[in-house]
């Protein structure tokens, strides 16, 4: 993939990509079905593994369940998929996943778990596609692989026979088809960053690419250390917002108590009291704000601000 570098006055080194690598699909130029209007599409992805993403995705969606939202998850991480554990889905439990589906072995409906009941909310509705684990699945969609608009249609059965509201998609790290696709695909990009210079990078290069495809972009910088304060944390997020014009949703604190809980549940579920699920409520709400209000007309073109960090 060509590319050519430009450097920020951060001296950050952006990659950014020329118009041809991003093919057909980076402008979105596709007619938008009727199911696809009454859903907002989130993609949630990460330049690299390792930032909670998918812990963010999880909480995130039952968050907006809990809001009284009708919602529905995609796990798209199909090299390294991990929603499952976190929603606490056993083999057993599954009948079919989203790999059987974009390989054309199985409808959607047979990939879908309704997690309302399992999870005990008591608002709003959540289901989940659960992505394929087991080496022989991983390796036979690595093989094949899945074209847009068979993923459009999945995300086309499953707004429309759903009846959703909000569908996040927890892609795979870096940029890859798959994730290109999610992008190309999504109303609304929330990217998770660490504190480091590897992942800041790595949001710059998210970050353009997003802009080539014209969406909007929030950033949620993640697992900030404890050694960096509330203040320091608010410098990186506005000079961030400056660099990169995007909205930077808040920061979250490196919190102990969610790695050890990863194979127990879902975080706010299981912890109700703990400021951190205030935190995703804030972040949901926010989220729902931004959305009610609609997507800039050119999202390149954004003043960069950056959300309190409290």
């Amino acid at each position: 993939m060509a590319a050519y570098s430009e450097s920020t006055p951060s001296g950050y080194g952006l990659f950014l990509l020329p118009t041809r690598t991003l093919p057909y699909y980076r402008l979105g130029i596709w007619d938008r079905s009727e199911a696809l209007k009454i859903v907002n599409i989130i993609s949630v992805q990460s330049f690299k593994g390792g930032t909670g993403k998918s812990t963010i995705s999880a909480n995130l969606a039952v968050t907006l369940a809990q809001l009284g939202k009708r919602v529905g998850v995609v796990d798209l991480d199909l090299e390294g998929p991990g929603l499952h554990v976190i929603f606490g889905v056993a083999d057993a439990d599954v009948k079919a996943t989203i790999n059987d589906v974009l390989q054309h072995k199985a409808p959607v409906s047979e990939a879908v778990l309704d997690l309302t009941s399992r999870l005990k909310l008591k608002d709003g509705y959540l289901i989940f596609c659960p992505a394929g684990h087991k080496l022989d699945e991983i390796l036979s969609i690595l093989d094949t692989g899945f074209n847009l608009y068979t993923f459009k249609r999945v995300l086309e059965d499953l707004a429309r026979d759903y009846n959703l509201e909000y569908l996040l998609i927890d892609s795979h790290p870096g940029i890859e088809k798959d994730t290109l696709l999610s992008m190309a695909l999504c109303d609304y990009l929330v990217l998770i960053s660490r504190v480091d210079q590897q992942d800041l990078f790595g949001s710059g290069v998210m970050t353009e690419v997003a802009s080539q495809l014209r969406k909007p972009v929030v950033l949620i910088l993640n697992m900030v250390p404890s050694s960096v304060s509330e203040k320091e944390a608010s410098k990186i997020a506005d000079r961030l917002a400056e660099l990169f014009h995007l909205h930077v949703l808040t920061a979250l604190p490196f919190n102990s108590d969610v790695l050890e809980n990863l194979s127990k549940g879902v975080f706010v579920l299981e912890k109700p009291k703990d400021p951190l699920t205030k935190r995703f409520t804030e972040i949901a709400m926010k989220m729902l704000e931004a959305i009610e209000a609609g997507p800039p007309v050119d999202p390149s073109a954004n003043q960069p601000h950056s959300q309190p960090i409290g």
